[in-house]
């Protein structure tokens, strides 16, 4: 007797063949997918202890958010009105204001949002800048999603010089400030690789995650060519240690790349942070010999759908048709967005039809390769995640097509691209487990998930003095173009110096 049968739905399986089976079944064993095929068949074939109706549904892969940020979560929209700012401020906040525990209920939470949009596996850089400082952040960020059941990859490495920096730890309400240096953020980087790569019955993975692939240019968006030097001694010796570390554990590097970071990164040949075990996040602006090294290397990419891309896009087509995997992500749910894959994918292809200026790119097809198969390539799972294909982990979504906007049940890869939302998925498998079944979550209390977070972002908001970032300016209503009428961010806020009290 197997353990689940899934019967009578429109099966996408996302094979080599892009093989799409009408009344198609999935018969599903000690956690891996057994027998693929139609309903009469294998309805006849396997007796098992739970079948799931799948009539009106599509059965596909999960879905795979190949890079988002732990923490963000808690922020939603939170210093929206300064956006130039939001950076700092996010990562002030993250540095010296969050306690422990706050990351076991933003990782419940986040978790918790993902699973009931399809999403089975996650991706969580620690922090905005990665945190690495102590492992305790990304291990409770990582005991949250193997409590509600999903797949997390965990992100931590360093953060861009000037080293050392001062990070802090909150105790029973006070804050402890210390002093760390360079070496100690390896070190625990290293920590969090060791004790969650492959854990929770491989349910977890652990990436060494720099902030950037070249910390000596500019750090969040492309770095013009007259700046385009020659790399620093920092920038070799960081490229150096990621490599030991990914290579002693057997793991795998994802970082930040903007234009001109290829360009600079390539000068280091035997240690440059590009490659088929590595993927690239952004890669906005960069240069068409850039795409190529990129395109040569096999380094992987991943894309997040922003206004941003108006201004210098991730040249995603280029990448395609030079051989490059290229996914679909959603960067977190902050400050503007949400962990919904379908609307990830509808933002990407308009974005890029309106900066290509031709409506034809990207079709419906290709958007969902990016968020299932792609996806588990560009982070080095595609031999057990991205289709529904025998031997596979069973990790599966159904979507309930009968539904007003779903209707007619045709052209149903069209349907789920163009109309599907997140809220449309019905059930949800990992591991051959059922998570959620008629949107109902089974491994966790959703009410104590999103209670506990809605409090402990309240006091963190109240702690970090987050409060002057939530309060609409005068240009809220009524205005075509919002400004900022006070001065709300003070660089003077965010310097720290370590008093007696706060040292450790």
């Amino acid at each position: 007797m197997i353990d689940l049968l899934l019967i009578n739905g429109t099966l996408i399986t996302m094979n080599k063949e892009r093989s799409i089976i009408y009344g198609g079944a999935v018969a599903i064993h000690n956690g891996r997918i057994l027998d693929v095929g139609l309903t009469a068949e294998l309805e006849v074939k396997y007796e098992a202890k739970q079948i799931i109706n799948c009539k009106h549904h599509c059965i596909l892969p999960g879905l795979i958010d190949v890079h988002g940020h732990g923490g963000h979560s808690m922020f939603k929209t939170i210093a929206m009105d300064n956006l130039e700012q939001w950076m700092p401020i996010m990562t002030n906040t993250y540095n010296h204001y969050v306690t422990d525990d706050f990351w076991y209920h933003e990782g419940k939470v986040s978790a918790l949002e993902r699973l009931k949009a399809g999403i089975t596996t996650g991706v969580s850089v620690i922090g905005s800048t990665p945190r690495a400082d102590d492992p305790i952040f990304a291990l409770n960020h990582a005991k949250a999603y193997n409590e509600v059941g999903i797949r997390n990859v965990v992100c931590t490495g360093p953060a861009n010089p000037k080293w050392p920096k001062l990070y802090s730890r909150w105790a029973n309400g006070k804050r402890v400030t210390k002093e760390v240096e360079y070496r100690d953020v390896l070190k625990g980087t290293e920590a969090v690789v060791e004790a969650l790569n492959h854990a929770n019955n491989d349910r977890t993975r652990a990436f060494v995650t720099p902030f950037v692939i070249v910390t000596s240019i500019e750090g969040s968006g492309p770095t013009p060519p007259s700046r385009l030097h020659q790399l620093t001694e920092h920038d070799r010796y960081q490229a150096r240690k990621i490599r030991e570390i990914a290579k002693k554990y057997k793991t795998r590097i994802h970082s930040d790349a903007f234009g001109g970071m290829i360009h600079m990164a390539i000068q280091d040949k035997d240690y440059a942070l590009l490659g088929p075990d590595v993927h690239l996040q952004h890669c906005r602006g960069i240069s068409f010999d850039e795409v190529k090294i990129l395109a040569d290397t096999g380094t992987n990419v991943s894309t997040s759908a922003s206004i941003t891309q108006m201004k210098a896009r991730t040249p995603i087509v280029e990448l395609i048709e030079l051989g490059a995997t290229v996914a679909i992500s959603t960067d977190g749910t902050s400050p503007s967005t949400s962990f919904d894959m379908f609307q990830a994918m509808r933002k990407t292809q308009l974005i890029h039809q309106a900066t290509m200026m031709d409506e034809h790119y990207l079709p419906p097809g290709k958007l969902l390769e990016m968020v299932t198969i792609d996806a588990a390539k560009c982070i080095g799972w595609d031999d057990e995640l991205g289709s529904i294909e025998v031997g596979k982990k069973a990790d599966i979504i159904t979507v309930n097509m009968k539904q007003a906007h779903l209707t007619p049940e045709t052209m149903h890869i069209h349907r789920l691209v163009y109309q599907a939302v997140g809220n449309d998925v019905n059930h949800v498998i990992v591991d051959g487990k059922v998570l959620m079944t008629d949107r109902k979550v089974t491994t966790v209390e959703e009410n104590k998930i999103i209670e506990e977070a809605n409090d402990e972002a309240l006091e963190t908001i109240k702690r970090a003095g987050l409060e002057k970032y939530m309060t609409p300016t005068k240009y809220f209503w009524g205005s075509t173009r919002t400004y900022v009428d006070e001065k709300r961010f003070d660089e003077a806020d965010y310097v720290f110096t370590i008093t007696e009290e706060e040292s450790p």
